[in-house]
């Protein structure tokens, strides 16, 4: 193995060990009989990768690499870990109970404290070609959830990726589910509009205290 090869073997162990331990732990948990330890949003087991998403920025470009494209070519001391995501999922037209979720998950973002800076909010705007949010919902984000980044991916490839982990009949779109990734790019837990803010909260902080990376 040469050297580059073996700098990314050390960095992939250095980074993925961590990760996959804390979701590992966090899984087991959930399973064991003690309900105070169990998770709130539902795990997707085996998880899916970020790029199966297939979302890309307001310019057309590919929004999320792998982890193994992001971290080739990069040596072990400038590797910065990504931080966890929230991936919130609506459309180019976000109304009134869209606007008090996407608020509400602001704000528990917030409660985050001193971790607020390891978790990334994204706003997925799923739609048909390059269908861009309508001039209100426009508004509504530069006034309220200027932090919270966007991002667009295609209606039928998304929900085509999502069938097979999703109840029968549900249309994540609608009732904005919203998506957990790690920071490699795992997307590994799931959250429906029955859970409240605090569980999500509870969630993230569970995940955020058994990691250090992110």
């Amino acid at each position: 193995m040469d050297r580059n090869k073996l700098k990314l073997t050390l960095l992939l162990l250095a980074v993925a060990l961590p990760i996959g331990l804390a979701t590992l732990s966090f899984y087991v948990m959930q399973n064991r009989p003690v309900i105070a330890t169990t998770n709130n949003g539902v795990l997707i087991m085996p998880v899916m990768d970020i790029t199966e998403f297939a979302m890309v920025d307001e310019q057309g470009a590919l929004a999320f690499q792998s982890f193994e494209e992001l971290v080739a070519g990069v040596d072990a001391d400038d590797y910065v870990p990504a931080p966890w995501r929230l991936f919130f999922l609506g459309s180019s037209s976000c109304d009134e109970p869209c606007g008090d979720r996407l608020f509400y998950l602001r704000q528990l973002h917030r409660l985050l404290g001193a971790d607020e800076d390891r978790v990334a909010r994204y706003y997925v705007n799923v739609g048909s070609g390059s269908q861009v949010l309508d001039e209100r919902t426009r508004r509504m984000f530069a006034e309220a959830f200027s932090s919270q980044q966007l991002v667009f991916s295609e209606r039928e490839t998304l929900l085509s990726r999502l069938t097979s982990i999703l109840p029968e009949g549900v249309d994540p779109v609608a009732e904005h589910y919203i998506f957990l990734a790690d920071p490699l790019g795992n997307v590994m837990l799931y959250f429906t509009p029955d859970n409240t803010p605090e569980e999500i909260l509870q969630d993230i902080e569970r995940l955020l205290d058994r990691s250090s990376l992110g």
